[in-house]
C-alpha cells in the first residue's frame, strides 16, 4: 500500500504537525504502508530515523495539457528525479493533500491553477485524492473569473472528499460551484488524538525544552504577518508593548517565543522594548511541534498570533487570547467556545481596554476555560471523519490485495 502526502513542509510548525498527524494515523491503521512526504525543498528533509520517505514535488513540477504530462525540475534539485516522483504518484493508492490554505483569490490565478494541477495529475492516473481540512476562497478572480470558475468546477469534482475547515469555504464551494463532495470539518490537528512518536520515528527522540520559573507565567507568541498587514506595524508593535506592560502590572512573567521560523523577528523586537527587564524572557529556540506542545503546557494561558499555535494550545487545554484577523481564527474561537478572546491587532480602531478586560477575564476564569476546552476538544475529536474517509479508500485497497 502506497500513500503520498502533499502540501506540508518543515518550515511551519502547523504544516509539520499536520504531516506528523497524518503519517501517524495512517501508520497506526496500516503498519506496512509506504508513506511518501512530497515537498519542494531543494535538499532532503528527512533523516534515517523517520518511518516514511520523501520525494521532490512542487505545484509547478508537472503540467497537464490535453492529457499530456510534462515535467520541469529546477536545475539545483539533484536528490530526486521527476521520473521517480511521477512513478511514485502514478503507483499511489491514495494522495492526501494537507495544505492549510492554497486555493483562493489571495494566491492569484497562477498559484490557484497550480494547486488544481495536482488534482488533475491524480485524475490522469486514476489515483484517489482527498483534500484534508483547509481554507478555501474567496473566489473573486476579476478578469480571469470565467476561466477560474470553469477550472475549479471541473477539477474539484474529482477528489473523493473535500473538507472545508471554515463555513465560509464550505458555502463558497457548495453554492458557487455546486460541489457535492465537500463537507465542513475542523482542523485535522485539533481533531486528532493519540499521536504516537513510534508511528513517526524508528526511535522516539528525546525532547528538551526550557522550563518556566515556578511563578505566574504567560506566553506571548506573535505572528510576523500581523505586523506587515495593512501597513500597521507600529500599531501592532505598540499593542503588544501595552499588552506586555499590562501583564507585568498583573505580576506575570512574560515569555516570548515563536511558532513559525520567521516569528523570531517580532519576538526580538518585543524583547528590545524590554531589554533591561528580566521579567520579559526571550526563548530563541526553534521548537518542533512536539516540543511546542510541551512548552504550551507550562503556561496559565497564551497570547498567540499563529493559527496552529492556538490549535496546539487548545489541544493541550491551554486557553489563549487569539490575535488573528482571518475567518479561520474567528471560526476556531467559535468552535471552542472562546469567541470573547479574539482580537485583530491591525483593526483601524483597536480597543486596548477590551483586550485588558479579556486578560482579566481569562485570569478569573482559567479553570472554567480549561474545562470548556477539555470537554469541547473531546466532542470535536469524537466527530472526526476526515481520516475515516481516507481509511475507507485504503481498506478497499487492502481488501483487493488480501
Amino acid at each position: 500500500m502506497k500513500v503520498v502526502i502533499v502540501g506540508a513542509n518543515f518550515k511551519n510548525k502547523g504544516a509539520q504537525s499536520m504531516l506528523f498527524t497524518t503519517v501517524a494515523t495512517i501508520r497506526r491503521n496500516y503498519p506496512d504502508a509506504k508513506i511518501f512526504f512530497a515537498h519542494y525543498n531543494k535538499s532532503p528533509c528527512l533523516n534515517e530515523n523517520f518511518l516514511f520517505d520523501e520525494i521532490y514535488y512542487n505545484k509547478t513540477l508537472f503540467k497537464i495539457s490535453s492529457n499530456k504530462i510534462t515535467a520541469s525540475l529546477p536545475s539545483d534539485v539533484k536528490w530526486c528525479s521527476p521520473q521517480k516522483t511521477l512513478q511514485t504518484i502514478q503507483s499511489a493508492d491514495l494522495i492526501i493533500d494537507i495544505n492549510g490554505f492554497a486555493l483562493g483569490q489571495k494566491w492569484g490565478v497562477k498559484s490557484s491553477l497550480d494547486y488544481l494541477n495536482k488534482i488533475k495529475l491524480a485524475r490522469a492516473f486514476n489515483v484517489p485524492i482527498i483534500l484534508m481540512p483547509q481554507s478555501f476562497g474567496p473566489f473573486d478572480f476579476g478578469e480571469s473569473q470565467k476561466l477560474m470558475d470553469k477550472e475549479i468546477s471541473e477539477t474539484l469534482t474529482y477528489p473523493q472528499k473535500i473538507f472545508a475547515r471554515e463555513y465560509d469555504g464550505l458555502i463558497s464551494l457548495r453554492k458557487k460551484y455546486r460541489l457535492e463532495n465537500v463537507s465542513l470539518h475542523p482542523d485535522l490537528v485539533l481533531s486528532s488524538s493519540n499521536v504516537k512518536l513510534t508511528d513517526i520515528f524508528k526511535t522516539a527522540p528525546k525532547f528538551s525544552v526550557p522550563k518556566v520559573l515556578p511563578v505566574s507565567c504567560v506566553g506571548v507568541v506573535p505572528n510576523l504577518r500581523s505586523f506587515d498587514r495593512s501597513g500597521r506595524a507600529w500599531q501592532t508593535l505598540q499593542a503588544f508593548y501595552e499588552i506586555i506592560n499590562f501583564l507585568l502590572k498583573e505580576n506575570k512573567l512574560v515569555y516570548l517565543f515563536r511558532h513559525s521560523i520567521e516569528d523570531i523577528t517580532p519576538c526580538r523586537w518585543l524583547k528590545s522594548l524590554f531589554a533591561d527587564d528580566e521579567r520579559v524572557i526571550l526563548w530563541e529556540n526553534d521548537f518542533s511541534c512536539f516540543e511546542y506542545d510541551e512548552v504550551c503546557r507550562q503556561f496559565e494561558f497564551l497570547i498567540v498570533g499563529r493559527f496552529h499555535g492556538i490549535v496546539h494550545a487548545y489541544r493541550n487545554n491551554i486557553p489563549c487570547l487569539l490575535m488573528g484577523w482571518a475567518v479561520k481564527y474567528k471560526e476556531l474561537a467559535q468552535l471552542m467556545y472562546q469567541s470573547q478572546y479574539i482580537f485583530d491587532l491591525a483593526a483601524p480602531e483597536l480597543d486596548m481596554r477590551a483586550i485588558f478586560s479579556a486578560i482579566r477575564d481569562m485570569e478569573n476564569n482559567l479553570d472554567l476555560n480549561k474545562k470548556i476546552l477539555r470537554e469541547r476538544l473531546l466532542q470535536v475529536q469524537q466527530g472526526c471523519t476526515c481520516f475515516s474517509s481516507a481509511q475507507e479508500i485504503l481498506d478497499k485497497v487492502a481488501g483487493r490485495r488480501a
